[in-house]
C-alpha cells in the first residue's frame, strides 16, 4: 500500500466514532510501528548526542512480502547497510559484504521494530498532548519504564499517519541522553527506485553463526544481571580479538555486551555516549568492559559480578 492509501484510511478514521485522540498509548505505539514496517518511503534523520551529531539517509520498502531497507551515513563515506527481511548486510567499497542474521538495523530505533508484547513487559505507554513539529501536527507518546534501571522514551508521532518524527531517550529524571529527529520524508506509492537494485542483488545467503563457545574455556562467570535481563547467545562474528570471555545480555529490547580481556593497566573509566554507557573496570589480571544502555551504577554492578 502506498502512503496515499495510508493517509486516506487514516482520514476516514478521524471521522469515525473512535478518534485518534481517544486511542490508548499502545494503539499509538502500534500505529507508529506499522507506519515504519508496512510502507514505502525515503527519509533523512539525525541522531543528536551531547558532543556529536550523525545524519543518515533511510530508504524503506515492501515488495512481494519482502521488507527491504537501506541506511547510509550522509556526512561520511563508509559502510552502507542493507536489510532484506531477516538478513542485514554491511557493504563497503572493494570489500566482501558482511552478512548477519537480524530483523533490524541497529542504527535505527529498536523500539520501532521490537515485538510489542516485549515492550509492554518493560514500559507503560501514556499519550500526551499534541504539538507542531516540522510543520506537522505531532502526538506525544511517553514510554515510562516499569523499572528505573531502563531509559525512558518520548516519541512524537505524526498525528495523521503515526510515523515517528522525533524520539528522545531519557534518564529517570527526564534528562535527554539522545535525540533522534526526522528532517525529511518522501512517501512512495511503490518500492523506491533506490531499492530496486538492492532487491535483486546477489548477496551472501547466511551469516557466521558459530557460537561463542569456540572461545577457550574460561573459569569466569557473570553472577549478577540487571532486573529483566537474560544472557543470550553470542555469534563468533561478534567476538573481538583478545577476548577471554564475553556475555551478551538482553531484556527483549536493549542489549548489553560484557567483555573480559587481558589486563592492560588501564584506570577505571566510565562515560556515556548518548544513551550508551561504556564502563571499564580493572580486576586482578584482566579488565572488564560493559557497553550498553544501562546506568553507570548498573554497569559497575555487572562488572563487579564477574568472578
Amino acid at each position: 500500500m502506498g502512503w496515499k492509501g495510508l493517509s486516506s484510511a487514516l482520514i476516514i478514521l478521524c471521522y469515525s466514532s473512535l478518534s485518534f485522540a481517544e486511542d490508548s498509548g499502545w494503539q499509538w505505539f502500534e500505529r507508529s510501528q506499522s507506519s515504519v514496517r508496512q510502507y514505502n518511503f525515503e527519509a533523512s534523520f539525525v541522531v543528536i548526542k551531547p558532543n556529536q551529531v550523525d545524519s543518515y539517509r533511510w530508504v524503506h520498502g515492501v515488495q512481494n512480502d519482502t521488507e527491504i531497507e537501506q541506511l547510509m551515513p550522509l556526512e561520511q563515506s563508509g559502510v552502507e547497510i542493507l536489510r532484506r527481511n531477516q538478513m542485514v548486510y554491511y557493504l563497503a567499497p572493494e570489500k566482501t559484504p558482511l552478512a548477519t542474521n537480524s530483523s533490524t538495523i541497529k542504527e535505527l530505533p529498536a523500539l520501532l521494530y521490537q515485538n510489542i508484547e516485549s515492550v509492554k513487559a518493560l514500559y507503560d505507554a501514556v499519550p500526551g498532548g499534541s504539538t507542531q513539529l516540522s510543520g506537522r501536527s505531532a502526538q506525544l507518546l511517553r514510554l515510562t519504564p516499569l523499572q528505573n534501571s531502563r531509559p525512558g522514551y518520548w516519541l512524537w508521532l505524526d498525528s495523521e499517519t503515526g510515523f515517528p518524527l522525533k524520539i528522545d531517550t531519557l534518564t529517570v529524571q527526564n534528562e535527554v541522553l539522545e535525540r533522534w529527529v526526522v528532517t525529511h520524508i518522501l512517501p512512495h506509492a511503490a518500492l523506491p527506485e533506490a531499492l530496486s537494485v538492492a532487491a535483486k542483488a546477489e548477496l551472501p545467503v547466511s551469516a557466521e553463526t558459530m557460537p561463542a563457545a569456540a572461545l577457550p574455556e574460561s573459569p569466569l562467570e557473570l553472577s549478577w544481571l540487571p532486573e529483566g535481563y537474560q544472557q543470550v547467545a553470542v555469534t563468533a562474528a561478534m567476538v573481538p580479538q583478545q577476548v577471554l570471555e564475553q556475555w551478551l545480555l538482553s531484556d527483549g529490547l536493549h542489549q548489553v555486551s560484557v567483555f573480559v580481556q587481558p589486563g592492560a593497566s588501564l584506570p577505571a573509566q566510565a562515560f556515556r555516549d548518548g544513551a550508551t554507557t561504556i564502563f571499564v573496570m580493572p580486576k586482578n589480571q584482566f579488565d572488564v568492559t560493559v557497553i550498553g544502555p544501562v546506568s553507570i551504577e548498573n554497569a559497575r554492578q555487572i562488572a563487579e559480578s564477574v568472578r
